[in-house]
């Protein structure tokens, strides 16, 4: 009994005594200080902090473990100082101006692809509705040469069944003029462009109608004739200009099946 009392206050004694007196070793404040100024790279800081607070001389040959058993006190209050300081040294806010730079870097990168991903939308809603306002510009520019081209032909054609003098091809020429330069401006693909230009190059009166038939002077039978025959081919030849409105899938179907570009409008107006 004696020898085992003997050996636990032996044991006892072995325990740090500085361990003991830093307010008890569940104090997380007091674990902080000792593994933060207690480790080897803050040594000689917390005795140069406990120095210029005058709790240690300059000369004084103790080392930290020893003066942190001795003075828990002195060691709390110096240790404390120094983690003051080092948390406020510019040292220290460079790293965390670094560790902030990194983490903007990081978030940066992160977000690259979806602002591309934005930007890419953007730009692909941008061009689509560019592309639609084109697409309406020339359907009503369409739209206005035929049906200016249509009053200049139906008003020559009258005035030509009545009398060839009466008749005035130049507002036929000019708008006929107007309606090919319309055509030409139409998108492709090649089956849509190919469908335009037959259709300008079919327009009826690229010229005057005859005054006279081979020797003789046309009457008003034949004139009337001849206009109702211009009348049919201009009805025939601008049939198929509203299916240049169609989707662009439609044309591209069109220009991928064999012959198709080459083949009738009518194929189209079906």
């Amino acid at each position: 009994m004696v020898t085992g009392a003997a050996l636990l206050l032996l044991a006892a004694g072995a325990v740090p005594a500085f361990a003991v007196s830093a307010g008890g070793a569940d104090s997380p404040e007091r674990d902080a200080q000792l593994v933060y100024c207690l480790a080897p790279v803050h040594r000689t800081d917390l005795l140069t902090a406990a120095v210029r607070l005058g709790l240690l001389k300059a000369d004084a040959d103790v080392t930290p473990e020893q003066w942190a058993k001795d003075h828990d006190a002195d060691f709390g209050r110096a240790c404390a100082a120094l983690m003051t300081a080092e948390s406020d040294s510019p040292g220290t806010a460079a790293r965390a101006e670094e560790a902030d730079g990194d983490g903007w870097l990081m978030t940066a990168l992160k977000q690259l692809p979806l602002l591309l991903l934005g930007a890419l939308l953007t730009l692909v809603g941008q061009s689509y509705e560019r592309g639609s306002a084109e697409r309406r510009s020339l359907r009503l520019e369409l739209r206005t040469t035929e049906n200016a081209y249509r009053d200049a032909v139906r008003d020559y054609l009258d005035a030509y069944g009545v009398s060839y003098a009466q008749a005035d091809h130049l507002p036929v020429r000019s708008a006929r003029e107007a309606l090919t330069a319309a055509l030409s401006r139409v998108p492709g693909p090649a089956a849509r462009l190919a469908a335009a230009e037959r259709i300008a190059d079919g327009l009826p009166l690229a010229e005057p109608l005859p005054r006279d038939g081979g020797g003789y002077v046309l009457d008003s039978e034949d004139r009337t004739r001849i206009a109702n025959e211009e009348h049919a081919s201009l009805a025939s030849c601008l049939r198929a200009l509203p299916e240049l409105n169609r989707a662009f899938p439609y044309w591209s179907w069109r220009t991928r099946r064999p012959g198709s570009a080459q083949s009738g409008t009518t194929e189209g107006a079906e």
